[in-house]
């Protein structure tokens, strides 16, 4: 099931190519993952390299950085339950001074056949939660009076320094490196 859940998140995040045309902004994407069993955080500027690499490590947790013009304009990531139960998908959304703005955040969760979407503004170092939709996750119908049920309680990053990879941010090569790995700190 890891397996599976890695490649599905991997095909979610492939229709975001970089773009490189005359006239265009600079597009650039990088793609991360997180390698539990070598205790690092690793960056790839190739995504067929970095699909490998998930596959090899068993990732639980993938992202992608998007740049444009070199400013991080946006920040997606991926977290899966190990026991394939459910899957979170962030995407972070960031100001032209590099400051998080806003979180649209994507959960669903097979055992409740739930897809839940949740929509947070973010400023001064809070997030407010701005609107919620819940639909049946196996046809995508709109729930308008919906059960409750267990959503996985992951933190909402309301800096661009609170993510775990944070250090990989700083690297200057991180988009032209074909990989540029970071240790994750003990707790």
């Amino acid at each position: 099931m890891r397996f599976l859940g890695a490649m599905t998140v991997a095909g979610v995040l492939l229709f975001f190519q970089p773009v490189n045309t005359s006239g265009q902004a600079k597009t650039a994407k990088v793609f991360l993952l997180e390698d539990t069993g070598n205790k690092q955080w690793c960056a790839y500027n190739k995504e067929a390299t970095w699909n490998t690499a998930v596959q090899d490590a068993g990732a639980m947790t993938v992202g992608t950085l998007s740049y444009s013009n070199h400013h991080l304009l946006r920040i997606d990531v991926t977290e899966s339950g190990e026991s394939g139960d459910w899957t979170v998908y962030d995407h972070y959304f960031l100001d032209h001074r590099g400051e998080v703005v806003k979180l649209s955040r994507m959960i669903n969760v097979l055992p409740g056949d739930r897809s839940v979407l949740q929509t947070f503004s973010i400023g001064d170092g809070k997030a407010k939660k701005t609107a919620t939709t819940e639909k049946q996750l196996s046809t995508g119908k709109v729930l308008t009076s919906p059960e409750p049920i267990w959503l996985p309680d992951l933190p909402i990053r309301t800096g661009a320094k609170l993510f775990p990879f944070s250090s990989l941010l700083g690297y200057p090569t991180l988009t032209t490196s074909s990989k540029s790995c970071v240790q994750i700190p003990e707790h």
